[in-house]
């Protein structure tokens, strides 16, 4: 009798201490795989996470975003960053390659964003012309050594981000 009321406590104890607990959701999941919208004191942006992620040696769950910001000319910025790993770019010539639709690479530079997390690219770039015209956008960014990138890929179709 002792052993099934210890048994029956413990499973007691098991239930209340979360073992069915709702977790938060990660970051990952928090910014998607599709466009999300936001505006702040009258800042619009959009953004989406990559359709997927990579373990590196500082997050299990690494992955990319894309940002997009409408500059007050109509001209539109796009930000490339990585989430769980620090980004990495040569400061004296910042560049990621991007592929619209598994086509030709592009090149396309700028420079490191204030919070060191990205890199920020300027109209000039015709990033956000190539995003929107596509159905999906990859980008290579170094997660490991110089040598080691990935390959983040975007589901960018369906991007309504008006100036």
């Amino acid at each position: 009798m002792r052993h099934g009321i210890l048994l029956a406590g413990i499973a007691l104890l098991s239930a209340c201490s979360g073992g069915e607990e709702a977790k938060a959701p990660t970051q990952r999941e928090q910014i998607g795989q599709s466009w999300k919208y936001e505006e702040a004191e009258g800042t619009k942006l959009a953004y989406i996470g990559s359709a997927n992620s990579v373990a590196t040696m500082t997050a299990p769950d690494t992955f990319s975003v894309l940002l997009i910001q409408p500059m007050s000319n109509g001209e539109k910025t796009v930000r490339v960053k990585l989430v769980g790993a620090p980004f990495q770019c040569d400061l004296s010539d910042c560049a990621v390659t991007a592929r619209a639709d598994g086509g030709e690479p592009m090149e396309w530079k700028g420079r490191m964003t204030t919070t060191d997390d990205g890199i920020e690219l300027p109209p000039s770039q015709k990033a956000y012309e190539a995003i929107k015209a596509a159905k999906t956008i990859d980008v290579d960014l170094v997660t490991g050594t110089k040598d080691e990138t990935t390959r983040f890929r975007f589901n960018v179709a369906g991007l309504d981000l008006p100036a």
